[in-house]
């Protein structure tokens, strides 16, 4: 199965060298201060073809200039590069110089930087980095070339080596790193509304020495910020051998709907960030950037698993391309693991209100009544099983979302519910132990049924799935009910279902032309599975 390339959001660290002493950093001050630039300049280059514009300006450190410095001022400069390219491609760097008995430009107390422990008494330079939608190995490659245009625009030559070797790889440090992919909205609200940031949060409940915190931010609009923060522990449980903390998010624009359709950003985004702050304050080494990297991917492209969405980018209609990512197969796979939370169904209150082992006798008297008669009244309920009405309204509620209740009248919220209870009482087969594990999973469904895309709500409400082959792309309608062919029969019947599922993918914004051709698959009253197209079911579709 293929799988997307993830592409760099942000990420920030510090690069190191004393391979020149303070040589770039006192070149770029001797070109910068005074005329004919006075600390500041704006001018437009290529980097491989592609045009950037760079604003080169100053701000003031906190170190006292040396005695042999050339400045006429009390606090050394440092100078920021901010390069903007194609897109949302940026890139910029904080250049500070480095050197043995830094002292504070105000105070004269000496300043505690590691520079000296790791280097000792040698000059240096330090650049913070801190690119957006570029690799911080492609953002080191811009740096020279950045330099180079800067010292051509001055017309003065300049060190043909500076930053063209690598940085210290075990002092350089980076403390923040995210990546991501992009995603049709109906797939982000199916990891949203009730996909795998609730089973891990929920997987994660019951161990001792994990922290995990979900973060819920819909107050502009659904889906703007989904967070869910996981402590190392928390992702040890659910990664053996991943060892960094990190934050897994769906972000969608605040009013998504004030771009065109058309548009990429009217899709959210799907991002892993691991940084410092989730990790005791500790930053990671240049040299072991790129196994942060291999964590964030497995972690997002095995999330997007867990909750059956396609990875192949290649027919799925799943992702969605933008400036900066492309949607198209990596070359080198990440590993993916099972899935550590299918006990989730079973276990989680959130999911399952209770079971009717639990909530006794009455609730599952009312659970059949409700599926052999149809839509009754509590009254009429109440009366056929000797209960008192409140009692009924107790049981009812007891029930959860499995039933709805208005104005007196109760019946099933869906017909998938009523239909496979009813097949369950009146099979020869019936117990308790199979009635309870079924009604367990029409409640855990019950409770999912959020604001999704037409198709999806059809599916969940009939416990149907749809199932895709290796490239991503739909292989068969698969519906976990009881259905019949006959017009005479009481079980419901598999034509009109057909026909609802083409409605629902049509209004979905998706083709039904080839959707019809699925085969669909379900079970007949005699127990034999049952396979014909969904065209071909479907009458008139």
């Amino acid at each position: 199965m293929s799988q997307p390339v993830i592409t760099p959001h942000e990420s920030h660290g510090r690069w190191k060298w004393d391979t020149w002493g303070r040589g770039p950093y006192d070149a770029l001050s001797s070109v910068m201060l005074g005329p004919p630039f006075d600390g500041y300049l704006e001018l437009t280059t290529e980097v491989d073809g592609e045009p950037w514009h760079l604003e080169v300006s100053y701000s003031k450190s906190g170190f006292k200039p040396r005695p042999r410095d050339n400045i006429n001022a009390s606090r050394l400069y440092e100078w920021d590069i901010v390069g903007r390219g194609p897109g949302e491609a940026k890139a910029s760097f904080n250049l500070s110089p480095r050197f043995p008995n830094m002292r504070h430009w105000e105070t004269d107390e000496k300043i505690n930087l590691p520079w000296e422990s790791q280097f000792g008494e040698v000059d240096g330079v330090d650049v913070e980095y801190q690119p957006s939608n570029v690799e911080p190995e492609r953002a080191l490659e811009f740096l020279p070339e950045f330099y180079g245009a800067i010292f051509e625009e001055a017309g003065e030559h300049i060190h043909p080596g500076y930053f063209r070797e690598s940085p210290h790889p075990e002092y350089s440090r980076e403390w923040a790193h995210e990546r991501y992919v992009r995603i049709r909205r109906e797939w982000a609200e199916k990891l949203a509304s009730s996909g795998v940031l609730q089973k891990v949060i929920h997987h994660l409940t019951d161990m001792e020495g994990v922290i995990a915190e979900l973060k819920i931010n819909n107050k502009e609009v659904v889906n703007h910020q989904n967070r869910l923060v996981l402590d190392p522990a928390s992702v040890g449980e659910l990664f053996p051998g991943h060892t960094y903390g990190r934050k897994f998010e769906i972000y969608q624009l605040a009013d998504p709907d004030a771009v065109s359709k058309d548009h990429p950003s009217y899709h959210p985004k799907v991002e892993v960030l691991v940084n410092q702050k989730m990790n005791d304050s500790e930053a990671w080494a240049w040299a072991d950037r790129q196994e942060v990297v291999e964590e964030i991917e497995e972690t997002l492209l095995n999330f997007l698993n867990w909750d059956d969405i396609p990875l192949a980018p290649d027919g799925s209609g799943v992702y969605v391309p933008d400036d900066h990512f492309e949607a198209v197969p990596r070359d080198d796979p990440v590993e993916i693991y099972p899935d550590p939370t299918p006990r989730l169904e079973a276990n989680s209150d959130h999911i399952l209100l209770t079971t009717l082992r639990d909530i006794g006798e009455t609730p599952r008297d009312v659970a059949e009544k409700v599926a052999t008669d149809g839509g009754v009244s509590v009254e009429a309920v109440a009366e056929q099983l000797g209960k008192h009405p409140s009692t009924i309204y107790r049981a009812i509620q007891e029930l959860g979302d499995l039933l709805d209740l208005e104005n007196g009248q109760v019946s099933y919220r869906a017909r998938k519910y009523r239909e496979e209870i009813r097949a369950l009482v009146e099979s020869a087969e019936y117990g308790i132990e199979s009635y309870a594990d079924r009604i367990q999973h029409l409640m855990g469904l019950a409770d999912h049924i959020e604001d999704c895309s037409p198709f999806q709500q059809w599916l969940a409400e009939h416990g149907a799935e749809l199932e895709f082959d290796q490239e991503g792309e739909p292989k068969r309608l698969r519906i976990d009910t009881i259905l019949s062919t006959l017009k005479s029969s009481s079980f419901e019947s598999a034509q009109a279902l057909a026909s609802e599922a083409i409605d629902k993918w049509r209004h979905s914004g998706n083709n039904p032309v080839r959707f019809s051709k699925l085969p669909m698959l379900w079970k007949s009253p005699e127990g034999n599975t049952e396979s014909r197209p969904v065209g071909r079911l479907a009458p008139d579709w």
